[in-house]
């Protein structure tokens, strides 16, 4: 069994062109394409990866209800939560590395998650 999975390729065929982050000129119908079957992509992976735990641990879809509503909360604690800088004492978001007004340090924990 391989590592890597095979996913639909779009090919870019440029209307209305905008400038991209890499300055490569895409339509704006190309990158909404290209985000559908991304999300398409996603849904397909996660289904997987639900079907592989339910499988192996049992898990029901009550339970996956109840983890999304904890994870639903936990998200938008982490979102909320503030830091105060040292420098200027103005109140910033936890999950930011240094104070987006002055870039001094922030007093506190920082609150980073791989899925903010």
């Amino acid at each position: 069994m391989s590592d890597s999975f095979h996913h639909e390729v779009i090919q870019v065929e440029t209307r209305d062109p905008v400038k991209t982050t890499a300055g490569v000129a895409v339509s704006t119908e190309d990158r909404l394409e290209k985000l559908e079957l991304t999300i398409k992509n996603i849904s397909i992976i996660n289904e997987a990866l639900y079907e592989i735990i339910v499988s192996k641990l049992g898990v029901t879809g009550v339970d996956l209800a109840v983890m999304i509503d904890q994870v639903t909360i936990n998200r938008g604690a982490r979102l909320e939560a503030k830091s105060t800088c040292n420098a200027c004492a103005r109140l910033v978001p936890s999950h930011k590395q240094k104070c987006i007004y002055c870039g001094g340090e922030l007093s506190g924990e920082t609150r980073i998650s791989p899925f903010d």
